[in-house]
């Protein structure tokens, strides 16, 4: 049984139709992939760039109190609003901030930086002093064992160190804007002979 009209021939097809359909397809995802390529690459250099400058501006921040180290051998940051301050200023040093802290490098970063966490810990003895800096540049301070102080980074704390996390705002390709966080743990060891 035939379900076609007696006055209809058939459609003919030309050949390389498929073919061409394919490869406007491939050619299509390959644009696709080409493009989050480049996002990604986008993405990796900023984070290069930010935990550079991140670990220096940590290590800048970690003064210990030579005079407590003299007496006892303790590494200790006694002056964590200090420790804040030095943080601030070597930030906006080492990623050219101006005084609304952007970046004139606005294809790593396209928006204002912001300090979401700055968190001192000093290790002494069996107790851990944390004094924590949040967003407003508020402080909260309080001491935990040794061996259940944990950085926000999952880090378990074992000697004196700074934790800080910046955020701010990524432009990508095609306009994509994102906002990332990033966020490092260094530690102060004395180096004994």
């Amino acid at each position: 049984m035939s379900l076609r009209k007696k006055g209809f021939p058939p459609l003919k097809t030309e050949s390389g139709k498929v073919e061409w359909a394919a490869g406007l397809f491939f050619l299509l995802f390959l644009g696709i992939l080409l493009c989050a390529m480049l996002q990604v690459d986008i993405f990796q250099s900023s984070s290069d760039y930010l935990e550079d400058a991140l670990a220096l501006s940590n290590l800048a921040s970690a003064v210990i109190d030579v005079e407590e180290y003299g007496l006892s051998h303790q590494l200790v940051i006694s002056d964590p609003y200090r420790a804040y301050g030095l943080y601030r200023e070597a930030v906006r040093g080492n990623l050219n901030l101006d005084e609304n802290w952007q970046c004139p490098a606005d294809r790593l970063i396209s928006g204002p930086v912001r300090i979401v966490n700055y968190t001192v810990y000093s290790v002494s003895g069996n107790d851990v002093t944390v004094s924590s800096f949040d967003e407003s540049g508020r402080m909260n301070q309080w001491t935990e064992a040794m061996g259940s102080a944990v950085a926000p980074n999952g880090i378990l704390i074992e000697s004196t160190g700074v934790y800080s996390e910046i955020a701010y705002q990524v432009e990508g390709f095609l306009g994509v804007t994102v906002e990332a966080h990033k966020g490092k743990l260094v530690d102060i060891v004395a180096n004994e002979q």
